[in-house]
């Protein structure tokens, strides 16, 4: 098994997660290695991350269900979250022209497997193992 601590730890700073993520969180990030992300030009990258922080946070906080308690009853991570995080950083990078993209961006476009930031509302699903069901 591949050692996801780099993956953790990079996902939880892009998603500012002070509270640990689970192995199956860096298991979805865990194409996109310390090379391929090193790879982007910077404008690439912040456009990448924050797409994918911002996204995933707005699909998570949806299913916030106490807006009075501040932050402490946030809902756990669930797999769509990550989902609409990965979406959305793919639709960040197919942003960048062609001729201007990094060949890393073409590369991390290539080996992409989710869709491009459309369709249902994987963030509302809470098929992830652990997760209690609806």
């Amino acid at each position: 098994m591949t050692d996801l601590s780099w993956h953790k730890k990079t996902l939880a700073e892009i998603l500012g997660e002070d509270r640990g993520l689970p192995d199956w969180a860096a298991e979805m990030v865990a194409k996109f290695d310390a090379e391929a992300v090193e790879g982007l030009h910077p404008k690439e990258r912040e456009a990448a991350f924050s797409a994918l922080s911002r996204v995933a946070r707005q699909s998570r906080d949806a299913r916030q269900t106490d807006f009075h308690s501040g932050g402490d009853n946030r809902p756990a991570w669930v797999e769509g979250d990550i989902d609409w995080g990965l979406r959305a950083a793919r639709a960040a990078l197919e942003d960048q022209p062609p001729g201007v993209r990094s060949p890393a961006a073409d590369a991390l476009l290539s080996d992409c497997d989710c869709p491009a930031a459309v369709g249902p509302n994987p963030g509302r699903d809470a098929s992830t193992p652990g997760t209690a069901q609806e």
